[in-house]
């Protein structure tokens, strides 16, 4: 197949195929929230302790990570997912037999986050890079309002099963979608670069754009694609460093909220069908803010992106901080929409400017370090919000630490371009 003027290009169909993988796989992650409020009250566990499985999930996440980039980088998606969402079904099906809270931490903590980890975000992220660089913010954005939209689809679905046959079918009945619908579906179209369908980057011939167009789109001036990156010269580099700081942050806040915002909503005197609704409603909009954000990115620049992202997020933690009780829903909605475009505006703009700072085959094991730090800063975020709950019966400092984490990370990213070169 050549990139002949009228030839479908093919990288929109991995566009397709990632977005309904992060679609289901995500949307089963970001469902702990829902969760975690049946079975704190089917068992009476601690917030703290209950949390700890979600954290221990992330911490598997970060030791993994690096070997996913490696197996990504070498075997491609099409031999690797698949074995990815077999083992996500196995950890959700045994999911449905938990008894005690070691059941919990094995099958959520440790065989589901093993399988979300090979088929998650840093996956995908060093594979689109490979098939997109004039289009790489908008074909990111795509891919990651899969994301948003198992959350909007996927939270309330399974809070509608486990109020009417309980959690441990809503387990069985997402164990099922995957094994029957998504293993098939990864091992038949995915493939893991445009060289090995006899296709180039967005379709286009490499005589038919120039350097400098590539150059601009991204915002980096060393995006040549002559001039690609080892693992070892990316890692010796301060700019690698602090965008693995900068995933650390955005983990730490995103998994806190993940894990804590639906019953914080059920604490302020709402039901939990409106709390997942609502948590829903955060993944739809971030789907809207990474779609918008990789399109404006492709133009002004993923710093920027990354900068405007952050100033919409911490603006929706304040409306966070500010609920009290249920006189004031709006600013439920307005923290959905803030935090959701902020959030979801972000997230492609971190595999955009690692992408864009080193291009080249080691993508994968690059971003894997990345996820070393999501994974890490995710542990912490889950784990300190239930734990600052149980000692205080209050979420004020959590989510104050959110604002200040956003901060930083914002700090971080500017002085990964000042360093990149």
């Amino acid at each position: 197949m050549n990139n002949k003027k009228g030839t479908f290009y093919y990288g929109w169909v991995v566009v397709a195929v990632s977005f309904f993988t992060l679609f289901l796989t995500m949307g089963t992650r970001v469902s702990f929230g829902v969760y975690y409020i049946a079975i704190l009250g089917e068992y009476g566990w601690s917030r703290a302790d209950t949390a700890g499985a979600f954290s221990l999930g992330m911490l598997i996440h970060a030791v993994f990570a690096p070997i996913t980039g490696i197996l990504i980088d070498r075997f491609g998606p099409r031999k690797l997912f698949p074995l990815g969402g077999i083992i996500l079904f196995i950890g959700l099906l045994a999911a449905s037999r938990i008894s005690n809270i070691l059941h919990l931490y094995l099958y959520f903590g440790v065989i589901m986050a093993i399988g979300i980890n090979i088929i998650s975000y840093s996956p995908h992220m060093s594979i689109i890079p490979r098939w997109f660089i004039l289009r790489r913010g908008l074909a990111s954005g795509l891919v990651l309002s899969g994301i948003g939209l198992g959350t909007l689809l996927l939270v309330p679905f399974n809070q509608l099963i486990i109020d009417s046959l309980g959690w441990r079918s809503a387990f069985l009945i997402s164990s099922g979608i995957i094994i029957f619908i998504l293993v098939p579906v990864l091992a038949i179209f995915h493939r893991t670069s445009p060289g090995e369908i006899g296709q180039y980057p967005d379709g286009i011939k490499p005589q038919e754009s120039t350097d400098s167009k590539v150059t601009k789109k991204n915002d980096i001036k060393s995006s040549r694609i002559s001039n690609l990156w080892s693992f070892k010269d990316a890692i010796r580099t301060s700019a690698c460093w602090f965008m693995i700081l900068v995933v650390l942050c955005d983990g730490f806040i995103m998994s806190m909220l993940l894990v804590h915002q639906a019953v914080f909503i059920v604490d302020m005197g709402y039901t939990k069908l409106l709390a997942a609704i609502l948590v829903g409603l955060v993944g739809i909009i971030s789907s809207a803010g990474g779609i918008m954000m990789g399109f404006i990115s492709d133009r002004v620049g993923s710093k920027k992106g990354y900068l405007m992202g952050s100033l919409f997020a911490f603006v929706g933690i304040v409306f966070l901080l500010l609920i009290k009780d249920a006189s004031t829903q709006w600013m439920l909605y307005a923290f959905a929409i803030f935090y959701a475009l902020g959030n979801g505006g972000k997230m492609p703009m971190i595999a955009t400017i690692t992408g864009g700072f080193f291009p080249g085959n080691a993508l994968g094991r690059i971003l894997s370090m990345q996820s070393i730090g999501f994974g890490i800063g995710g542990a912490m975020g889950s784990y300190l919000g239930g734990y600052f709950f149980d000692m205080q019966g209050s979420y004020f400092i959590p989510f104050l630490t959110l604002l200040i984490v956003t901060i930083i990370a914002a700090f971080l990213v500017q002085m990964a371009f000042a360093r990149r070169t």
